[in-house]
């Protein structure tokens, strides 16, 4: 009994200092890694997806498939190839046509433009029926993470995952207030599973155990545990050639670098 207590001991001292280096590292490495308020994308899409909420839906939508910077860029670069952002011009019938031609063009703005085009189509008719043309109603209405939550996944070619990152988004660097940050997920991401593995904190790569152990780490905002996770697998633990002796947590990690390389979205 006194080795199982010892056990649980030491699990729970490793998640609270796993938790404590996580939020410095988020705060003294990674804010400029968010779309919002850092520099991965340029200063004129950071500020158009900051300012207008449309387009911050359509950044969420089209953030799959391809690398978070270009998915987070559509937005602005489609309004100066399409020469406006009228949501009822673009959920008019047949613009669908128009959006893919715009996504299409050269250079390409995302890897499956018929899917977004039709995805991007369908929110601006979802905003105009539903929110007076505004998205912003979706979470200036409501101090509800779960409510928020609930209404992007209305959209489609927005997952539970991305509803989410979505909330966690708005919550930690748009300062949207909600009364129940704590139920808001760990993003189900790639780089973040392939972390969770290695590191030791998950037996198999699975939605429940992810994020439940998100949970146990910080019970408070689990959900802003993704952005310096996503760091870290993406800069230091890769699926190939990893570098553990630089990353910020290599003290913690059981390094089973021999898990997670083949982990697909």
């Amino acid at each position: 009994m006194e080795v199982i207590f010892k056990t649980m001991e030491s699990e729970y001292l490793r998640k609270n200092e796993l938790s404590e280096k996580l939020l410095a590292y988020y705060e003294e490495s990674c804010l400029d890694q968010s779309v919002l308020i850092g520099s991965l994308i340029s200063q004129e899409a950071r500020e158009f997806i900051v300012n207008n909420a449309n387009a911050f839906i359509f950044g969420l939508i089209s953030d799959q498939s391809t690398k978070a910077e270009l998915a987070w860029s559509l937005p602005f670069h489609l309004k100066k190839r399409l020469g406006h952002y009228d949501m009822h011009k673009m959920g008019s019938e047949g613009y669908e046509h128009e959006i893919e031609a715009a996504i299409k063009d050269k250079l390409a703005l995302h890897r499956y433009p018929g899917r977004i085009a039709n995805y991007l189509y369908l929110a601006s008719k979802h905003i105009i029926d539903n929110y007076q043309g505004n998205a912003a109603n979706i979470w200036s209405s409501t101090d509800s993470a779960k409510e928020i939550i609930g209404r992007l996944c209305a959209f489609k070619g927005i997952s539970s995952k991305k509803a989410a990152l979505g909330t966690m988004l708005l919550v930690r660097d748009k300062g949207v207030y909600v009364k129940d940050a704590h139920i808001i997920d760990i993003a189900y991401d790639i780089h973040v599973r392939r972390v969770f593995l290695r590191i030791g904190l998950v037996k198999s790569d699975t939605l429940e155990q992810v994020t439940e152990v998100a949970k146990l780490i910080y019970p408070d905002f689990p959900g802003k545990l993704t952005t310096p996770i996503w760091v870290i697998g993406r800069e230091y633990c890769r699926p190939t050639n990893p570098l553990c002796d630089n990353c910020p947590i290599s003290n913690l990690c059981e390094r089973k670098i021999h898990l997670g390389g083949d982990i697909r979205a």
